[in-house]
């Protein structure tokens, strides 16, 4: 890779942070690419040189986020004990990055089609790890009978409930560690065998 190959990528990583950091602050819908470019200390312009608009930048941030997440779980579910364990961890991730999620989830319904659909992919990747782990359960007779498809859309309803309503839930912290156990406690209590 060239100099100016080199600069172009540190430059486009520059504008990932500093795009994240401005969304997760102002939201999605509410900031501006002049707002990120200024942050950035960019001219607007050079920003489109990078990304084709402001959907392209919001995609490849939550793709980063998104796969980060998928790897994870990937290597929880190699190490996990159980669902509860994998759930945790999940928990735990998510509230690392509670913010940019909370924002996703609050804004999502008014995202462009298009944009909704590619996130909802990317999450839906995500979900399928715990449809396997639950179908899984069900076989090996650890977890009762229930609805897979149900239950994991229970799960991420919960969450994505929490996230979009957190500032009804919580003045400040984490709304994911406040309501952590209680998530963990009610799919206890869909699954495990009376």
């Amino acid at each position: 890779m060239n100099k100016r190959q080199l600069q172009k990528q540190k430059t486009r990583q520059h504008l990932l942070r500093i795009a994240k950091s401005e969304f997760v602050k102002n939201g999605f819908l509410n900031t501006t690419t002049s707002e990120i470019a200024d942050a950035a200390g960019i001219a607007h312009g050079t920003l489109f040189l990078h990304f084709k608009n402001k959907d392209a930048l919001i995609v490849e941030i939550l793709d980063r986020e998104l796969e980060e997440i998928n790897r994870s779980i990937q290597q929880m579910i190699a190490k996990a004990v159980d669902l509860e364990q994998l759930l945790l961890q999940y928990l735990n991730l998510l509230q690392e990055e509670e913010e940019l999620f909370a924002v996703m989830a609050r804004e999502l319904p008014f995202y462009n089609e298009e944009l909704r659909r590619k996130i909802l992919f990317r999450d839906s990747i995500i979900r399928s790890h715990f449809h396997r782990e639950i179908e899984l359960g069900i076989k090996e007779k650890r977890y009762r009978e229930v609805d897979v498809t149900s239950t994991v859309i229970f799960l991420f309803g919960t969450i994505n409930y929490y996230l979009s309503l957190k500032s009804i839930f919580i003045k400040e912290g984490s709304v994911i560690k406040k309501f952590k156990t209680s998530i963990i406690k009610t799919m206890k209590s869909l699954l495990l065998p009376a």
